[in-house]
């Protein structure tokens, strides 16, 4: 018992005091294989661990999906979304923060970053809501939430390396993914209408858009949508892999963003510099995660939890409600990905075996780490608003609490009728 409190306690410590989340998952975990083997072996873990953590060819897909984010960001694409969605939404009310979230799920399928899709929706919107007289509550709360679906609409990187971690199809991963992300776009623009309705000063109704002025905005966003296509339809029908779709949206993204988003020289090296950190940062995470599974592996504890709950009886959904609760207390200090690696190879096996489809908890994972994306004190997406569009971060605390049912009522929706999840990817079989 002791090989395993002395490491959890020591992940817990280095949590706290800030370490990032890979250093301090391979540290745990390096301490802890030393003592259920010897220091050589721990040693040994730790010389092999970076490479052997990283060589899978589908990773490769990581690094092109925020490419492919990051150049359209550095070009004006964004902002021509969202001239698009205004031109279809700005007449209803709070219609700015509608097209918000409507830009949001479009970044979401152009973007496998949420990270990336909310810097770029924040520095474009946020300000068009100020100078048209929304309440900041609002402005900063529905962009913050708007830049969650990039974490489940596909190409998205936390669906990507579940697939990976948990062998699971990456395409099935995906295609479960678009239906729930429309659905809480959806939920989300209801959060605004409702919001609106009750306070009508926190948003003024938009000016009328003639129908003319619609369908042309829409040409605009052609060759995003082109390049939507290109990247998901080829991943869907088998033409290419994940990795493949990503380098084809990476060049895609960077010719569109030159040839349609004014991207130049200065974007491209500032695309770049941020896809290499981001990367890195991904991937030390991977890293300390593989480090810190190995461990757990050698404790036996994945093993004795699934025998514990299959012995026990316990009802499969109270379970699941148990996991769920983890993953919201988990949330609220650590950031999505480090949160599902580090919990993946516990929880993985354990729901799998009580005969939930892998597919439609890879779902369920990326909508607790949207929900954790917004979650004080972390809420990674509320940090980025903020910065980007010069916000004020109690008012942008306050505007996402309200979005927070939408995706709890999301979760419900999904365990009441999986099908959500798991209908598209069963028209591939």
């Amino acid at each position: 018992m002791i090989e395993l409190l002395i490491p959890m306690g020591i992940l817990a410590v280095l949590l706290f005091i800030g370490t990032p989340v890979g250093f301090a998952m391979a540290g745990a975990g390096i301490v802890g294989i030393a003592m259920l083997t010897n220091l050589d072996t721990s040693l040994a873990l730790l010389a092999t661990g970076p490479h052997t953590s990283t060589q899978s060819f589908s990773l490769t897909a990581v690094p092109m999906f925020i490419l492919m984010a990051e150049f359209l960001g550095a070009s004006t694409l964004v902002a021509k979304l969202f001239d698009t969605a205004r031109a279809w939404f700005g007449r209803v009310p709070g219609g700015l923060a509608v097209a918000s979230i409507g830009a949001g799920a479009g970044m979401g399928a152009l973007s496998g970053s949420s990270v990336a899709a909310t810097a770029s929706l924040a520095g474009t919107t946020v300000p068009e809501m100020r100078k048209s007289g929304y309440d900041e509550r609002l402005s900063l709360g529905s962009v913050a939430s708007a830049g969650t679906l990039a974490t489940m609409i596909p190409p998205s990187v936390p669906l990507l390396i579940y697939g990976i971690t948990t062998e699971t199809s990456i395409t099935d991963v995906f295609a479960a993914g678009i239906i729930p992300g429309i659905v809480l776009a959806i939920l989300f623009a209801g959060v605004v209408l409702v919001w609106q309705r009750m306070r009508p000063d926190i948003a003024p109704i938009g000016p009328r858009v003639v129908w003319g002025e619609r369908v042309s905005s829409l040409i605009h966003t052609f060759p995003a949508i082109l390049l939507v296509i290109l990247v998901l339809g080829g991943m869907y029908s088998g033409i290419v892999t994940a990795s493949e779709a990503g380098a084809i949206g990476a060049i895609g993204a960077l010719v569109v963003g030159m040839a349609f988003g004014g991207l130049r020289s200065k974007g491209m090296v500032g695309a770049l510099r941020r896809t290499a950190e981001l990367t890195a940062a991904i991937f030390i995470i991977v890293i300390g995660a593989k480090i810190f599974s190995q461990f757990m592996t050698l404790t036996g504890v994945t093993q004795g939890l699934a025998e514990f709950v299959s012995d026990g009886g316990f009802p499969p959904l109270l379970v699941l409600v148990i996991i769920l609760l983890v993953y919201a207390i988990l949330g609220c200090f650590m950031d999505g990905l480090g949160m599902m690696l580090l919990t993946l190879p516990v929880f993985f096996p354990l729901v799998t075996g009580l005969g939930y489809d892998a597919v439609w908890f890879g779902i369920i994972v990326a909508v607790v780490i949207e929900l954790g994306l917004i979650t004080p004190p972390v809420g990674l997406n509320v940090y980025v608003t903020v910065g980007s569009g010069r916000g004020d971060l109690g008012a942008a605390f306050r505007g996402v609490t309200r979005f927070y049912l939408a995706v709890v009522f999301l979760v419900v929706l999904l365990i009441i009728f999986p099908e959500i999840a798991t209908w598209l990817p069963s028209l591939r079989s």
